[in-house]
Formats: structure tokens, C-alpha cells, sequence
């Protein structure tokens, strides 16, 4: 069963997604245990695939659907196993201005949720006003930012710098496909003097949120966490480019030169690499007003 959703999650198919998290379900003690186990542990293999290089987001977004419905499928389970009582906590959750995936976010909702804690979610391309305007209205223990475009990078950047701004001291998470450690530490714990922590994904979050939360781990956890990042800052800045960076003049004085017996054995060797039915198909496509497919 298990490997059966890990392999509907990595190929992103959904037929039989609802049988399988069904049959999870009865085996489990509680919903949320699906969650948690099964389906996070697929979810990280599609993780560890897009950061090998072997998935693309296209097909991340596919998996991310899959979880998705699975998801939605043991919501009502959830609901009415969930236990009653005061929060443990208050978070409030938003996908950055200008990116509208949501699922990872939502799927932190869900799991924080079912342990206790009270979610605002303000949906996806929330401005950073918005976000802290709400922290402030409902006194939030927690703001959490989730992200999965590249511009959602400098969102959270810019984020954290008017939490500092506005004199905000609690903590900041940061989570989705397009963070990272080292970037959290590099670009934006440092614009925050508040805690400030990446977290790799959903399955991890209660136990942040519980460190962040306690009055005993809370000052040993942010400690920690900040001498880690600062251990990132400084690998991160004895790291040299791959190549050195060529200067305008330099690059002139490597040219090929268009005369010359050098220059012809050069241009012979690129000559019976040549293809020319595109560049045919091309002058005809042109010559007729059509563009080439």
C-alpha cells in the first residue's frame, strides 16, 4: 500500500490515489498518521527526485495534486478525531505575493491543525502588509511564508525586513519547494532579529512549532539554529564561481579572427557538424509569410 501511493504521488495519478488512502486510513491508528507517514514519505521522495534534477515543476505540480485530493480525502476523518481543548498555539499562514500554489501550504494547515494549533490561512499572493496586519489582529504566536516560484524568494525577503521594521519578535518559517536553508540563512534571517527557520517540509513542522513554542527547548532551539545558519553564512561565503568572470577586454583578445589559415581549419571542423534542413525549412517558411512550428 505504501509504495502503491508513493508511486501514484511520483508519477502524479490520481485513479486509484482515494482506494489506496482509504485502505492507509484502516490501518492507521488516526487520519492524520496517513499524512505524516505514507504520504509524506512519497512526497520526500518527489522532493529528493526535483532536487536531483530528475523531476521538473511540472510534474512537481502533478505530485503536489495527487497529494492534494489524498488529502482532502481524510479531511472529514480528521475533523472528527480531532480532540477538543484550548490551542497549543496560533499560526498565522500565507502563499507570498506574486506565486498561487498552495497545496504544500495547505497540507501544513491540515497536519498543524489536527495537533492542536489554530491556522489562519490567507490564501495565496498575500502582500507582506497583509500578512502582518493579520499577525497583529488575532496576537499570532507564529507567521509562516510558503513559496514555490524563484520571485516568491525576495517576497519572503522583503517580508522579513518590515517584520524587523514594524518591530516584530516572533518567530518567522519559511517553507516550499523553491527555499532552502542556505538561502533563509543568507538572505533572510539576517533582515530579521526575530527567530527565523527553514522548514524542509510539513512533516517537520510540528516539532519546529512545538521547539518554537515551549518555554523550556524554545531559547536552546533558536540558538542552535542561528549558530547552524551562521555556519551556512560562512561556507557559503568561501564558496568561488565554478569559472572566474572574463573580462570585456580578455574575451575581445579570444575571438576568432574572420581571416587567416587557423581561422579556415576551425570553420572546417564546425562545417561537418552543419545541419541544414532546418535552416532550409526556415528561408522557406520565411519566404512564404509563415512562421516555422
Amino acid at each position: 500500500m505504501k509504495k502503491r501511493l508513493e508511486y501514484s504521488l511520483v508519477k502524479g495519478i490520481t485513479e486509484f490515489i482515494e482506494q489506496d488512502t482509504e485502505e492507509a486510513r484502516q490501518q492507521a491508528a488516526r487520519p492524520i498518521e496517513v499524512i505524516e507517514g505514507p504520504l509524506m514519505d512519497g512526497m520526500n521522495v518527489v522532493g529528493d527526485l526535483f532536487g536531483e534534477g530528475k523531476m521538473f515543476l511540472p510534474q512537481v505540480v502533478k505530485s503536489a495534486r495527487v497529494m492534494k485530493q489524498a488529502v482532502a480525502y481524510l479531511e472529514p476523518f480528521i475533523e472528527a478525531s480531532k480532540e477538543q481543548g484550548s490551542s497549543n498555539g496560533k499560526m498565522v499562514i500565507a502563499t507570498v505575493k506574486g506565486d498561487v500554489h498552495d497545496i504544500g501550504k495547505n497540507i501544513v494547515g491540515v497536519v498543524l491543525q489536527c495537533n492542536n494549533y489554530e491556522i489562519i490561512d490567507l490564501g495565496v499572493m498575500v502582500p507582506a502588509d497583509k500578512i502582518l496586519k493579520t499577525a497583529k489582529e488575532v496576537n499570532a504566536d507564529l507567521i509562516g511564508l510558503s513559496g514555490l516560484i524563484t520571485p516568491s524568494l525576495d517576497e519572503m525577503v522583503n517580508v522579513a525586513k518590515e517584520m524587523e521594521r514594524q518591530g516584530f519578535t516572533i518567530p518567522l518559517l519559511i517553507g516550499g519547494a523553491t527555499t532552502s536553508k542556505a538561502h533563509t540563512a543568507v538572505k533572510i534571517e539576517q533582515n530579521y532579529s526575530g527567530p527565523t527557520v527553514y522548514v524542509q517540509n510539513a512533516s517537520r513542522t510540528v516539532g519546529v512549532v512545538s521547539a518554537l513554542l515551549s518555554d523550556t527547548q524554545r531559547d536552546e532551539f533558536v540558538a542552535r539554529t542561528r549558530k547552524e545558519y551562521e555556519t551556512v553564512r560562512i561556507q557559503h561565503g568561501r564558496k568561488k564561481p565554478r569559472t572566474p568572470p572574463v573580462t570585456l577586454a580578455a574575451a575581445r583578445k579570444t575571438i576568432w579572427p574572420l581571416t587567416g589559415r587557423a581561422t579556415r581549419r576551425r570553420w572546417l571542423i564546425v562545417w561537418e557538424y552543419r545541419r541544414w534542413k532546418p535552416v532550409s525549412r526556415l528561408c522557406a517558411n520565411t519566404s512564404t509569410g509563415r512562421r516555422s512550428s
